[in-house]
């Protein structure tokens, strides 16, 4: 539980206590009679014939929070597990849950002589490990990290537990769920979820695809805590009046009298609840002519005792916005920032790995355990950054977040350098030095890319494989740097889906400098006016004061009240995580912009105020890009800005830093690109969707939690909201799609005086403080940078999301390379795998675990049914479906001429793909 202070559990007991009768059923928001229902999953066990009360004994765990990790993991060994261990020996009635599979890895480093008795208690169903890794905010994970939460849950205890299983997935403190993790659980095979600071009661929660888990909410997962935990017979009667009123709410929705009562509170200890239980039953206790029974129970037995089939469940469809992102983002940034490029590095190095294995005929040298330790990195950070010791915490965190980014470059570099030097290019003497020009997307494209020079370079052209050339600038060092070799940077044009291209350095006679051969340009650069066959840009002082798309004919850019990538800052008083019912939102107090007028110089030689204006950059202007930037002083650091605009493409990029940056408690900075959409709508990527506000958000608000807990703001009206790589906003004339480099953005005017167009803004960098009573603030004193690419095009998000992904996911360029003769026999250019349908992407391609198949993962980001021609490099022997954990094959029968994947709305599909000569 996050609070303000220290731990808050004796007062808690006290109101929760008091409150016992009037919690739950009352104090529910009512919500639309007209509850639609979906199909459970999983398999069952018998359930009790009777009705029941179910005593879930459990313990809430964040990796740290109330110490720094290690203490914690001692923690638990010393006061929670062990001891829950001890009391499943002397009593076989008791059942104890931990929430999560590491707090079982930690414990088994620890003790590996207790693995077969820990087995032993799994298998009998009265020790239970949550399905997943940790408990993370879900939204800020990619799609693959989320998924790899169940790979590191349910199918590692599956694949090292022997006849034990795990089956409900715990995520109950933080008050946000992702729009696609319903999906992810369900198709892992995890049919349950416990949650909580939502409204009391059970749920069908289900992601757009159909795809459902059934839910439970306490309202607050310590709620129980307070009665259970009283003298026996004052429990009895706060549960009995509990029951009393749950009746009506299960009588509508036809449940079986099975009630649950979770025993849980952060780092509580296991409980014996032996003299309630013995009150409890010998009293017989009844609800109406049904005898209530209370026992120890799992979280699965009690899930599985529910899930009826004449069950009528409410579903809960959409995104639930997470209220505590600023933890993890803005008071996180250079973390974050690891975690991001991680998100993108693992799959593309996974991916090009699996390539290079099946190119060269093995997967002896596939580095699966490398892998496997950096997206257990990437995932490592759960929802407790901060509390007690939080810089060990945040540091910890950091760690395992820059050793998972690291690892994921290596590892692709390593493999896409084998795959280059299979690449069948010409020899030097025949047309120049080789680069090739890898693509990790799954759609073809044509983007920038930055690749070294070769070190014989003298004067020189660029060439694809056809002999057409290409457009390049050299990349300047940045400043104090030292280049031992000269970087170039050129437009690569139609680089296949998931596949590379050519390109050779030609020796040329032309004069020094030339630097692009006979290549010529229609853009243009004045003083405050940059024009390219796309844009038409007018420069401001302090940002950007005009964006005129010539394609659509219009103005892009409202700059009324902000310029566009116009900094600005506020006042941000709060903390990233706590028992507040909204987000802590932004103040004008010491409100600063960069177009604000200054003085200069000292006082008394003062003339006229004087507004930071922006500085052409010759050195890296040129065919390829025009290039200017701005310095200017803020109260507490100095804002520099680099606007790039490309010619060869519709893009605008916009790099900003924030040097010197003094920690000054409670502030906050923002950048604006502020869209000419009167009552335009926003759309944002989630981990393996897009969410439209207003429309794929949840119904209603999260209700009442606690005591005066309530979330009572509306979900659709929650903001800022946590973000993957783009952001976008428009009306039914054009959109303007933003990829951003932060995780957390805004879309709607944070000042006074609202506006009525879209303002998006991702929030660079916010200084709060932990809310732990004894927690470390978040000032991130230092340099911070940024980088932002934004596009426009005809109406809605669907015209503008790949434009928005490929900015994050850059080319990459392979060179100096020696051919091998002997072994090269990839063409110059070539798909490695491509599918027909394009609104089907590839999440993920790799080894699978147990074998040397291979993985493939795609998903609909459209939200329309789609069947897609899979083409590959290499011939298949046969194709199944699996479940997100690599189980339960199905086989598939190819078509006429190759195999169709099959993929409906917003649906997340694996595949198993078993090449010729391979078998499972």
């Amino acid at each position: 539980m996050k609070h303000a202070g220290k731990r808050r559990l004796p007062v808690l007991l006290i109101v929760v206590l008091g409150a016992a009768i009037v919690l739950s059923g009352s104090a529910t928001e009512k919500r639309s009679p007209d509850m639609k229902t979906a199909k459970g999953t999983g398999s069952k066990t018998s359930p009790p014939a009777a009705g029941g009360l179910s005593i879930i004994s459990s313990s809430h765990q964040d990796i740290a929070w109330m110490d720094s990790p290690q203490k914690c993991v001692e923690f638990r060994d010393r006061n929670v597990i062990t001891p829950a261990l001890a009391m499943l020996g002397k009593n076989g009635a008791y059942a104890f849950t931990m929430e999560n599979m590491l707090n079982l890895m930690e414990y088994l480093e620890r003790h590996p002589e207790r693995k077969e008795e820990i087995v032993r208690y799994t298998r009998e169903g009265r020790m239970e490990w949550g399905a997943s890794f940790n408990q993370p905010y879900e939204s800020l994970l990619s799609g693959e990290q989320l998924i790899r939460e169940a790979y590191f849950g349910r199918r590692w205890i599956k694949k090292n537990f022997p006849g034990c299983d795990a089956r409900v997935y715990f995520n109950p403190d933080v008050p946000g769920r992702s729009m696609q993790m319903p999906q992810i659980l369900a198709k892992a095979g995890i049919p349950y979820m416990v949650m909580s600071r939502y409204h009391e009661g059970f749920y069908r929660w289900a992601s757009p695809d159909g795809s459902s888990v059934l839910a439970y909410s306490p309202g607050h997962y310590g709620n129980a805590s307070a009665y259970l935990n009283a003298a026996p017979e004052e429990a009895a009667r706060a549960i009995a009046g509990k029951v009393a009123e749950w009746k009506e709410y299960y009588a509508a929705r036809n449940l079986p009298p099975r009630f649950p009562l979770l025993n849980s509170v952060d780092f509580s200890r296991p409980t014996d609840f032996g003299a309630l239980i013995k009150n409890w039953n010998e009293s017989g206790r009844m609800a109406g002519a049904v005898p209530l029974t209370m026992e120890y129970s799992s979280a699965r037995r009690f899930f599985e005792a529910l899930d009826v089939k004449t069950a009528r469940l409410e579903t809960i469809t959409g995104e639930r916005p997470n209220l505590w992102l600023y933890i993890h983002g803005p008071t996180h940034h250079w973390a974050i920032s690891a975690e991001r490029q991680a998100g993108r590095l693992l799959p593309a190095a996974e991916t090009f790995s699996a390539i290079r294995a099946l190119l060269y005929g093995s997967f002896k040298a596939y580095p699966a355990e490398r892998l496997d330790a950096a997206w257990e990195a990437a995932i490592y950070p759960d929802h407790g950054w901060g509390g007690k010791e939080g810089q060990i915490t945040d540091r910890l965190f950091r760690k395992k977040y820059e050793f998972a980014r690291d690892e994921g470059l290596d590892i692709m570099w390593g493999a896409l350098t084998a795959i280059a030097h299979r690449v069948k290019t010409r020899l030097p003497a025949e047309l120049g030095s080789p680069v090739v020009v890898f693509n990790p997307l799954s759609w073809s494209r044509t983007d920038p890319v930055e690749c070294r020079l070769p070190s014989s370079s003298g004067e020189f052209r660029i060439v694809d494989e056809s002999g057409k050339e290409v457009a390049y600038q050299f990349s300047p060092a940045l400043e104090g740097e030292v280049l031992s070799h000269p970087h170039v940077e050129f437009v690569a044009d139609n680089v296949p889906a998931l596949g590379y291209r050519t390109f050779y350095f030609i020796p040329d006679e032309a004069p020094a400098g030339k630097g692009a051969g006979s290549i010529k340009t229609n853009a243009t650069a004045e003083p405050d006016v940059i024009e390219n066959a796309f844009y038409r840009i007018k420069l401001a002082d302090g940002g950007v004061g005009s964006i005129f798309d010539k394609e659509l004919g219009r103005e892009v850019l409202n700059t009324e009240k902000f310029l566009g990538f116009e900094v600005f800052t506020m006042q941000s008083v709060g903390n990233g995580a706590g028992e507040f019912g909204r987000v802590q939102q932004p103040t004008m107090e010491g409100f600063d912009r960069l177009s604000t007028p200054r003085t200069s110089g000292p006082s008394y030689i003062r003339s006229r105020p004087r507004a930071p204006g922006w500085f052409y950059r010759a050195a890296e202007s040129g065919p390829l890009k025009t290039v200017y930037t701005l310095s200017q002083r803020l109260k507490n650091c100095r804002i520099t800005e680099k606007l790039i605009v490309w010619n060869a493409i519709k893009r605008i990029d916009c790099e900003v830093a924030i040097l010197g940056w003094d920690g000054d408690p409670y502030r906050e900075f923002r950048i604006a690109l502020p869209v000419a959409a009167n009552g335009g709508r926003a759309a944002y990527e989630v981990p393996l969707g897009v969410v439209e506000v207003g429309k794929s958000e949840i119904a209603g608000t999260g209700g009442p939690a606690y005591g005066n807990l309530v979330y009572d703001e509306l979900c659709s009206d929650i903001r800022p909201r946590e973000v993957q790589n783009f952001i976008s906003a428009g009306d039914d004339a054009f959109g303007v799609t933003l990829t951003t480099s932060v995780a957390v953005c805004d879309f709607k005017d944070p000042t006074d005086a609202l506006v009525p167009y879209p303002i998006l803004q991702p929030i660079l960098l916010a200084s709060r403080r932990s809310c732990h009573g004894e927690g470390n603030w978040y000032l991130q004193e230092g340099d911070h940078n940024y980088r932002f690419s934004m596009t426009s095009h005809g109406p809605g998000w669907r015209n503008g999301y790949k434009k928005g992904i490929q900015p994050n996911n850059p080319l990459v360029a392979i060179n100096g390379m020696p051919r091998a003769d002997e072994a090269a026999w990839l063409p110059e250019s070539m798909s490695f795998l491509s599918l027909s349908a394009p609104n089907i992407l590839v999440s993920t391609l790799k080894k699978a675990q147990d074998d040397e198949s291979v993985i493939l993962r795609v998903y609909d980001i459209e939200g329309r049914d789609a069947e897609a021609r899979l083409n590959l490099f290499f011939p298949l022997r046969s194709l199944e479906t699996v479940n997100i954990i690599e189980e339960a094959p199905k086989a598939l029968k190819p078509a006429k001429d190759g195999f169709v994947l099959k993929v409906g709305h917003h649906a997340v599909e694996t595949f198993r793909l078993v090449p010729e000569g391979k078998r499972k």
